[in-house]
C-alpha cells in the first residue's frame, strides 16, 4: 500500500494509495474560510511538498512522506512556518475499492469508490473495511492527537468545512476531521495495512524512516 510517489509516476495531491487502498486529502481552516491543499500552489522536491496560498499570506506548509520499512504503508510529517494563530488542519480519507486503477478525473476523493466502505473510529485512529465479504481488506490510519473524526458525505467536498459539516447520512461515506495546529508544531499521519502503531511512536518512526531515505 504505497503511494505512487514511491513509484515511477509523479504523485500529486491528494495522496492516492496504491491498489485502491484509499485517498487521503488534506486541507486547512482559518477562521470561517477553508481550502484543500490540492487547490493551492504546490512545489514538489523528492518526497517533500511545499504549499503556499493567499489564505495564509507569507506562510508555507511542508509535507514530507516516507514509506515504512517494516510494514506496507507510509508516514507523513506536516509542518508550517509563518502561519496564522487561528489555524486548523483538516483531513479526509475514503474511496477504498481495491481497484488497481480507479478512474479519477479531479482532485477529490472519488465518490464512486466510497459506496461500500465501513469505518471503525477509535480516538485519533481508525480502520477502514472494504472489499467482498470473503475477501475483506483493511487499511489502518493514525492521525494527530485531538483530531475530531466524524463520518461525512463524500458528495460534499466543495471545501474542508463543507465536508466536515456535511453529516453522516449518505451512500458515499468518508471520514473527515479537524485538528488544532499550534504554531511551529509538527503533526504526523501514518497509514498501514499490517502493524500496530500509536501516535506517540510516530515522531521517532518518521525520524528513522526519513534518515533511511536520505542516505
Amino acid at each position: 500500500m504505497l503511494l505512487s510517489v514511491f513509484g515511477n509516476n509523479a504523485q500529486t495531491l491528494p495522496f492516492r494509495l496504491s491498489k485502491g487502498a484509499g485517498t487521503f486529502r488534506l486541507g486547512v481552516v482559518c477562521g470561517n474560510e477553508s481550502c484543500w491543499l490540492d487547490q493551492c500552489s504546490v512545489k514538489k522536491k523528492g518526497q517533500a511538498y511545499t504549499i503556499k496560498d493567499k489564505l495564509w499570506k507569507e506562510g508555507e506548509i511542508k509535507l514530507i512522506v516516507c514509506p515504512l520499512t517494516d510494514s506496507n504503508g507510509f508516514i507523513m510529517e506536516v509542518s508550517g512556518e509563518r502561519l496564522p494563530e487561528e489555524f486548523k488542519l483538516c483531513w479526509a480519507f475514503g474511496a477504498c475499492d481495491g481497484a488497481d486503477d480507479s478512474a479519477v478525473t479531479d482532485n477529490s476523493i472519488p465518490v464512486a469508490s466510497c459506496f461500500h466502505n465501513v469505518f471503525s473510529i477509535e480516538g485519533n485512529a481508525f480502520t477502514t473495511y472494504y472489499g467482498e465479504s470473503m475477501k475483506l481488506r483493511t487499511v489502518h490510519g493514525v492521525s494527530p492527537i485531538g483530531s475530531e473524526i466524524r463520518l461525512s458525505d463524500g458528495h460534499k467536498q466543495a471545501s474542508p468545512l463543507a465536508l466536515f459539516n456535511s453529516g453522516k447520512k449518505t451512500d458515499a461515506p468518508v471520514i473527515s476531521a479537524l485538528c488544532p495546529w499550534k504554531p511551529q508544531e509538527k503533526l504526523y499521519f501514518c497509514f498501514y495495512q499490517r502493524g500496530d502503531y500509536n501516535y506517540f511512536m510516530l515522531p521517532g518512526l518518521f525520524g528513522k524512516e526519513h534518515k533511511t531515505r536520505s542516505k
